[in-house]
């Protein structure tokens, strides 16, 4: 039989048609290699098509190589600039890429070019929250969970952004919809169980990270979030337990010992709260609340010189703090200094008019004074103010 040799270059190349189909086949079995270099002899023949250059680098991204990608994607917008896919993927890759400068105009851009899609507006909305723009990020993400309600990712997404505008109960909903639709995710029920404490519930908050621990027994934050609400419920001896469970795990945690300190100290185990609060301070000079705490601690304890330097440590770290402002001035009475005092609690007043405490001690230390009128208006703002509080907290736990 006669044989015939045939060169490669004899064969008839492929068509457009038969290139594409072939790398959708790739694309669809798993075979992203495959299907790129048949999408990349595709684009040689259609150098002008938008959609292959967003293909390409589609590929080159999920095969991990997204310095590569970047250049197709921009090549598809400079082909055609209202290509929505194209933006979406360039943004991506540059939120990959730790980018927001560049993420955010791409992901924007592809959620106003095609607003009816729901993952445009879900990474739109992450990407947002996590550059810090929860408030901006919530009509987008809640966008993306109506028209699209299983996505457990922008439920998610939508958690954190009401929780950090201080919709406690719109998160607790948010997370909700997370865990039924993830059970197995462990931050969004950490999550949910904080906002369940947050809006007042605290043991169904305690049954949810229970559920974490028995699915990771591991899981610090579960425990310290057991610790913290059995604090919060003033079941001292549970929470310190949970504690001194986490130190056993992890002593350098500044967090787990202030707020061991803190049991301790309401337990009336002032020197065990002093050591606590110490470690925490070793740990975070600038920890502003353990400062704070201590101060509190040597007061209750009777030494108010110690009392006032911690009081100072915390307003030299936070000089808005407050509540400092407000037990220095408080300790300076009771140690005669009256001058340094009446400063202190008229700072605390400044940055904190809606607390009635400065104003009562401040009018108790104006009647030593003798200046009894002054003193009748700061006792009258401080139940003015007191009555607007109660009333304020009325209306919330009403609302909840």
């Amino acid at each position: 039989m006669l044989m015939v040799a045939v060169s490669l270059a004899a064969l008839p190349a492929a068509g457009l048609k038969d290139l594409e189909a072939r790398a959708a086949a790739l694309k669809a079995k798993g075979d992203a290699a495959g299907a790129l270099a048949a999408y990349q002899e595709a684009a040689a023949l259609d150098p002008k098509s938008a959609w292959l250059q967003d293909e390409i680098g589609f590929l080159l991204a999920v095969l991990n190589r997204r310095a590569e990608a970047l250049p197709y994607f921009e090549r598809a917008l400079q082909l055609d600039v209202h290509y929505a896919p194209a933006q979406f993927h360039l943004g991506v890759t540059y939120f990959l890429e730790h980018d927001p400068g560049r993420a955010i105009p791409a992901l924007q851009s592809a959620a106003a070019l095609d607003p009816g899609n729901p993952a445009y507006q879900s990474k739109f909305g992450e990407a947002l929250v996590d550059t810090g723009e929860p408030a901006e990020a919530i009509p987008h993400l809640k966008a993306a969970v109506a028209a699209q309600p299983a996505d457990a990712s922008a439920w998610n997404s939508l958690g954190t952004a009401l929780e950090k505008t201080g919709d406690a109960p719109g998160a607790l909903d948010a997370y909700r919809h997370t865990v039924e639709l993830q059970p197995s995710n462990v931050n969004a029920r950490n999550s949910l169980g904080l906002m369940l404490v947050k809006t007042r519930r605290p043991d169904e908050g305690i049954v949810e990270f229970e559920k974490v621990l028995a699915a990771d027994p591991s899981n610090n934050a579960a425990l310290f979030n057991i610790g913290f609400t059995h604090l919060l419920k003033d079941e001292l001896e549970q929470a310190i337990a949970a504690f001194r469970e986490l130190l056993s795990r992890d002593p350098s945690s500044a967090a787990v010992h202030y707020n061991l300190g803190i049991a301790l100290k309401d337990k009336d185990d002032i020197d065990g709260a002093l050591v606590e609060l110490g470690k925490a301070l070793e740990i975070d000079p600038n920890l502003a609340e353990a400062h704070y705490m201590t101060g509190i601690a040597y007061w209750q304890s009777g030494d108010f010189d110690r009392a006032v330097t911690e009081m100072r440590a915390a307003i030299r770290t936070r000089p808005d703090y407050a509540d400092a402002y407000f037990m220095l001035g408080t300790v300076l009475k009771q140690k005669g200094d009256r001058a340094a005092a009446e400063e202190a609690l008229r700072t605390a007043i400044r940055l904190d008019p809606a607390n009635p405490g400065p104003y009562n001690t401040l009018g108790q230390l104006l009647r030593l004074k003798g200046q009894i009128a002054e003193s009748d208006r700061m006792f009258a703002e401080g139940e003015r103010v007191k009555r607007a509080k109660e009333s304020l907290l009325g209306v919330r736990a009403e609302g909840q």
